[in-house]
């Protein structure tokens, strides 16, 4: 496979240096222009996936090249401006001009080896994006589980592993976090992917509906029943049945579907012999299915049944580096959608993302950028998001309420998070509020401090200016 090609175009021996080794380290291939000449050249002969563009340049102005060189040549977020002098006048202008994103010198080697992998993957959504408004083949099973972050890379390897074997899955995860999209995917990687796929949320339905609507019925089961229907597992016959927020099925029904996993049979309503049914049954939940064991409200052997195997969907605020992929593909998306063009999300926009807990998850964060989208010139700026995730504190709201109805590792992260919010208070009242010497101490950049202080509502230090 042929390691992508990423151009330095800067003049500073020691910064081409320090780059080219890190890209080498990162498995890119480097490549260096000294010039705006050379740049353009380079650019033109090579192809390169991304461009590492300095503002000053010997015989260029880098904002100028992007305007009028790069970005007719290479598209939206292909290139990083790189300076040791911007403002946020410069961020703000370089992302209209198609930038992806603006590095102050010294450049912090992390975050841009998360800023190019990124680019890479906004640059492929994009194609995909574009292919599917415009009416191409059916989307790849994995394309819309968007994230970089190891614990999302170790979903969708563990979705490749259970797809093509036909056992039961259990899919946990809290709302938004996009549960539905791992049945979807898992169904579409599996040899049922030519069969149907039939998702019903239980917990949308009615108890009184419920039998009924999975089971199916007979004609004259009950008032109203002029003619028979099959449920939703003999609709799936041959394919996938997604069981939504199976933790709301009645107790008086979660026999019946039991019978189903053990005898692959269903009984409907009023019928006098089960109907024999080849369907994989996948269910989701976000409640806590072994608590609700414990208070006698979802039967044990039905547990067992479900979960030969459990996936677990991460929630956002446990992968915060996935969020600017997320919030540039979901964008792009809206924007394509309302047909309203709009170029990036500005620096102190992207921080507020970054910094806000999302305890919608990406149901929230989509819904965020379409708002954005409807009220953003070409800029989403931190006035075109809601006062919710303006507000500091979202983050730190509900960290030291009382733990009960928490499970272990819920009640683990929020002692985790107290601790550190702790920590973070008690350095910057060493520091006398110096976010630069604090994040020293920490071993973190200055950016990841700050999203971490707006995220944990800590006040301005009183000795700080």
């Amino acid at each position: 496979m042929a390691k992508e090609r990423i151009l330095i175009v800067d003049d500073d021996p020691s910064i081409v240096g320090m780059l080219r080794q890190f890209l080498a380290k990162q498995g890119y291939e480097p490549l260096v222009a000294q010039s705006g000449k050379e740049a353009i050249a380079a650019v033109r002969r090579e192809h390169p996936a991304i461009v590492l563009l300095d503002v000053r340049l010997p015989d260029a102005n880098g904002l100028d090249l992007l305007t009028k060189q790069l970005h007719p040549e290479l598209g939206d977020h292909r290139v990083i401006m790189m300076s040791g002098y911007g403002t946020r006048e410069d961020a703000e202008k370089a992302v209209l001009q198609g930038a992806h994103d603006f590095l102050i010198k010294p450049i912090p080697l992390s975050r841009l080896g998360v800023m190019i992998r990124n680019c890479l993957r906004l640059n492929q959504l994009a194609q995909e994006v574009t292919d599917l408004s415009g009416g191409a083949a059916r989307p790849a099973p994995l394309r819309e589980l968007v994230g970089t972050s190891p614990k999302m890379l170790a979903l969708v390897e563990r979705i490749k592993q259970v797809a093509p074997f036909d056992v039961p899955v259990l899919i946990l995860g809290e709302s938004g976090t996009g549960k539905e999209l791992v049945a979807r995917a898992i169904h579409t990687l599996s040899p049922r992917c030519k069969g149907p796929y039939v998702a019903v949320d239980c917990g949308a339905l009615p108890d009184t509906l419920v039998e009924a609507e999975v089971f199916g019925y007979e004609r004259g089961a009950f008032s109203g029943a002029d003619q028979a229907k099959p449920g939703k597992i003999e609709q799936a016959q041959g394919g996938t049945l997604l069981l939504d927020e199976i933790g709301n099925i009645p107790p008086v029904i979660q026999p019946k579907l039991l019978r189903v996993l053990q005898s692959r049979a269903v009984d409907r309503l009023g019928g006098r012999k089960p109907v024999p049914v080849d369907v994989r049954i996948i269910s989701a939940t976000n409640a806590d299915i072994e608590r609700m064991i414990a208070q006698d409200r979802f039967r044990r052997d039905l547990y067992y049944r479900l979960n030969t195997v459990t996936l677990m969907v991460p929630p956002l605020r446990d992968r915060p580096c996935d969020i600017p992929l997320l919030a540039h593909y979901t964008l792009m998306a809206a924007s394509r959608v309302y047909r309203k063009p709009i170029r990036g999300i500005s620096s102190e926009a992207m921080t507020l993302l970054e910094g806000y807990a999302w305890p919608g998850n990406v149901r929230e964060l989509e819904n965020c950028m379409k708002s954005a989208v409807i009220l953003a010139d070409q800029i989403v700026r931190p006035e075109h998001l809601s006062d919710q995730i303006r507000k500091p504190g979202i983050r730190a709201e509900g960290l030291s309420e009382r733990r009960e109805g928490l499970n272990l590792s819920q009640i683990r992260r929020q002692a985790a998070d107290e601790a550190e919010r702790t920590a973070i208070v008690k350095v910057l009242e060493e520091t006398g509020g110096n976010k630069a010497e604090a994040a020293r101490r920490f071993g973190v950049d200055y950016k990841t401090l700050f999203v971490k202080i707006r995220a944990y509502a800590i006040p301005p230090s009183k000795k700080s200016s």
